[in-house]
């Protein structure tokens, strides 16, 4: 019997073409990194962890939490994403983040 299973492989998705993207920053020193939540997976807990260890390892960093910035839910159609990023872009310079951690595993 041949019979024929599709798979969803582990890696993802190619990746499409990077654009726009800002460089790693050398050090966390001092920093100011801004939260976004995707509403997944006990984010709560993980940015309260983010934060606590982030505050042992590097002087002077700075968390804007995930509450002030819109709720980013997966999925949804693609203007909409582009919008919601462009409304998180803009709070992120306002606020004066060099970081963003986008997201939380699901």
């Amino acid at each position: 019997m041949k019979e024929t299973v599709g798979v969803i492989s582990p890696a993802g998705l190619p990746l499409g073409e990077a654009r726009n993207i800002s460089p790693p920053l050398d050090t966390l020193d001092g920093k100011t990194i801004g939260e976004v939540y995707n509403n997944h997976f006990k984010g709560e807990l993980m940015f309260q962890t983010c934060r606590r260890l982030f505050s042992e390892k590097f002087r002077g960093v700075k968390v804007i939490p995930y509450n002030e910035f819109p709720i980013v839910y997966v999925g949804g159609d693609p203007a909409s994403q582009k919008k919601i990023a462009r409304e998180i872009a803009a709070i992120a310079r306002e606020k004066g983040c060099d970081a963003l951690i986008t997201g939380n595993g699901g």
